[in-house]
């Protein structure tokens, strides 16, 4: 089905296939190349190395939850350490997997748009996510793919609303999708199913009742739709998390990835959001495109549903277009302001980039609506599309475009480190020396521990360490998580490892003081290991921020 047929029934003309096909690969082909400009860009010690080292321990035969603390779903630890396995620990490994799964993304953005607006119409969302995921960095961040996973949901929920052969297969398949969000991301997963849930709801009552079967045979139908996809979802994440479950313990699991995330991750982390009607007089450059970043989407998905809506309710001789698309926007709507849900929790750029992703391809598919619906329409629709760019111009490609001039120095083909693992991926000077001194001292099989200056008051440590060294982390909590790690029962549990494995060096690293309107800026009063570390270690290399400490008497 044609969902991105234009209103007024008009024929428009076309390329010729191939020379259509030849323009398309070439497009992709240079946002392939634009994905990988930032190749080398400076590596992220913390958010990219808890995920590189997380990774690394499964291939040690460590199990997340039991082994390690994360507050993260499991799915992308397996998925990176099978890259892991297939070519070795190694930085540049990881973020060719990333490239690889943005690329994927850049792609379902095109293909879903072009269901919806058509096949020209596409690129203009397919170029705004290939310039944001060119940009931003981050890389291994699990949010993006478990994005991915998302728009793999909607598109196979396409090929069931438009009621093809077989709508059952394509049902299963969205349901085996969700539950694949669910490993990637578990909050991901409930938003996009709870969206789809949503969708196949409204598609199969409206559906039927257009059929005029009884209340009961309509609801029946709704049962058994939604029992499909209830089922292939579970079938897909529910073994993965009971096999850990069964390992860690279920009430670990349930700490680590529902309770935490909830109550401390959201004290130490929140960052406050923009107020809704704000004094836009008031605001500076920064604030106007925060505001931007995340109420547009919010206003797009607003819109989006009343056209669900009113697709939905109006009945006439063409519902069978308008209600598939009318399930989709609801699908879309939903997963998107679950996305804006999670990026309230500490709002910032990177987390709002999710739901900016499906509002994009929303609104180029209201646009592409509105621009169908006869002349005064289709300017309406060019006038509204150029104030949006205009307003939008800043925050969504001004803002991006910056972002390449703070690693231009960093060139994809060329080597910026000396260390193995850094796969030529630039390290800060300090860092790659104490890797190396480190190195030169610990056997290969040694375990160390890798803290901060202070471990009362805690920010984000370098995670990274651990990865670049080769050596085995001596403590299940190698992210020293503010609201955890500095508590009184997780800093003995530390010592009692540290004692356990009988750690002969360890490494800190002075990082900077936080003073974000969170407990992160707050010292718990803790220092149990900060003072196991100076009575038993001597510090006996200072470079820069870091000094490595051998226990005392060798």
């Amino acid at each position: 089905m044609n969902l991105a047929r234009p209103a007024d029934g008009r024929t428009r003309r076309e390329l010729p296939p191939l020379l259509a096909g030849l323009v398309l690969a070439t497009l992709f082909a240079a946002g392939l190349w634009f994905l990988l400009l930032q190749l080398k860009s400076s590596a992220n010690f913390y958010d990219e190395g808890l995920i590189l080292l997380n990774a690394e321990r499964i291939t040690l035969g460590e199990l997340p939850y039991r082994d390690y603390w994360t507050l993260y779903s499991p799915g992308y630890f397996y998925l990176l350490a099978g890259a892991f396995e297939l070519a070795g620990p190694n930085m540049l490994v990881a973020r060719y997997l990333d490239i690889a799964l943005r690329l994927l993304l850049t792609l379902e953005v095109y293909l879903l748009a072009r269901r919806l607006a058509g096949r020209w119409a596409a690129l203009i969302p397919w170029a705004f996510v290939t310039l944001w995921l060119g940009t931003i960095r981050f890389y291994s961040y699990p949010a993006f793919p478990a994005t991915a996973a998302i728009l793999l949901v909607v598109l196979l929920l396409q090929r069931y609303f438009a009621g093809g052969s077989r709508p059952r297969l394509w049902l299963a398949l969205a349901g085996a999708a969700v539950g694949l969000t669910a490993l990637l991301r578990l909050d991901f997963g409930g938003y996009v199913g709870v969206a789809a849930a949503a969708g196949v709801a409204a598609y199969e009552l409206r559906r039927a009742s257009a059929g005029g079967p009884s209340r009961r045979a309509r609801l029946a139908a709704l049962a058994r739709a939604e029992a499909v996809l209830v089922a292939a979802a579970l079938i897909t994440a529910l073994p993965l998390y009971a096999y850990l479950a069964v390992q860690a313990g279920f009430s670990t699991l349930w700490q680590d990835l529902i309770v935490f995330p909830a109550t401390t991750f959201r004290a130490a982390r929140y960052l406050p959001v923009p107020a809704p009607i704000p004094d836009f007089a008031s605001l500076s450059g920064p604030q106007r495109e925060d505001w931007a970043r995340l109420y547009v989407p919010i206003l797009t998905y607003a819109a989006a549903l009343i056209g669900a809506a009113y697709g939905l309710l109006r009945r006439d001789e063409g519902a069978a277009q308008r209600v598939p698309r009318a399930a989709l926007y609801l699908t879309l709507s939903g997963a998107g302001l679950g996305l804006v849900v999670k990026a309230t929790s500490r709002y910032h750029e990177l987390h709002a980039l999710p739901t900016a992703i499906v509002a994009v391809v929303l609104a180029t598919a209201l646009l592409h609506r509105l621009s169908g619906r006869g002349r005064r329409s289709g300017a309406l629709s060019l006038g509204l599309t150029g104030l949006a760019l205009l307003l939008l111009f800043n925050p969504y490609v001004r803002h991006f475009t910056d972002m390449l001039d703070q690693s231009a120095a960093y060139k994809p083909a060329g080597c910026y480190s000396q260390i193995p693992r850094a796969g030529c991926i630039p390290l800060a000077p300090d860092q790659e020396q104490a890797v190396l001194a480190l190195q030169r001292r610990a056997a290969a099989d040694e375990y160390i521990y890798v803290g901060v200056h202070r471990h009362d008051k805690l920010f984000a440590n370098d995670v990274l360490f651990y990865f670049l060294a080769g050596r085995r982390p001596a403590t299940k909590y190698t992210e020293l998580h503010p609201g955890l790690a500095n508590t009184l029962p997780v800093q003995q549990e530390i010592v009692d490892e540290l004692q356990a494995k009988d750690v002969r060096w360890i490494v800190t690293y002075q990082i900077w003081d936080s003073n974000e309107p969170n407990t992160s800026a707050e010292s718990t009063g803790v220092v149990l290991l900060d003072d196991y570390i100076r009575q038993r270690y001597r510090a006996t290399v200072t470079l820069g921020g870091y000094q490595i400490w051998e226990r005392r008497g060798g």
